[in-house]
């Protein structure tokens, strides 16, 4: 399976997206998948030798909107950031990017999750994300992320299911609840 993911590069290059795509590689890693996490700068490299292949494609670049367009999921990090400014330009070219690639590959499934700091998204953001994510046919919002400090943490791990806890947890409760809705059978 193809998975890509982008998000806005206008803030930070985006290192959430690359740190977002590292860390799903490592659980279907440790899923026991044969796994290939094809970074920004890619070297050639066979795709058949890989159960999945796991694509940062947040650079906006020809061989990102390939990617994209030949992904089975297609996961839209957004910052905080990206839903605070009130014309939402910052996140118009990533929504064309994602129409796109959703008119080149009308069965890949889009999920849009949003990280953000400790406190929780603010009645307009959220309604922003719900907008940006009804703009995109077939879309669907996956969990949000607690990004503190450039990582991944949790105000969930008590509702998280007991079979998930476990004392070598490689990611933050969202991480692994997104992992599973990447990683599933439609």
């Amino acid at each position: 399976m193809i998975v890509a993911l982008t998000g806005n590069t206008e803030h930070d290059g985006n290192h959430a997206v690359s740190d977002l795509a590292e860390e799903l590689a490592l659980l279907r890693v440790a899923a026991g998948n044969r796994v290939l996490l094809v970074c920004p700068e890619p070297c050639a490299y066979d795709p058949q030798l890989y159960d999945d292949l796991v694509i940062d494609a947040s650079r906006n670049e020809e061989r990102d909107e390939a990617s994209l367009a030949g992904a089975a999921v297609i996961v839209a990090l957004l910052r905080r950031a990206d839903l605070q400014h009130p014309d939402h330009q910052d996140h118009a070219a990533l929504l064309a990017r994602l129409r796109a690639a959703s008119a080149a590959n009308p069965g890949a499934r889009v999920l849009v999750t949003v990280a953000h700091g400790s406190e929780p998204l603010t009645p307009h953001q959220t309604g922003c994300l719900l907008v940006f994510v009804a703009q995109l046919p077939g879309a669907r919002l996956a969990d949000t992320l607690v990004l503190d400090h450039d990582t991944y943490h949790t105000h969930h791990s008590a509702f998280e299911a007991d079979a998930y806890k476990t004392a070598n947890v490689l990611c933050a409760p969202e991480v692994r609840h997104l992992y599973r809705q990447v990683f599933s059978s439609r």
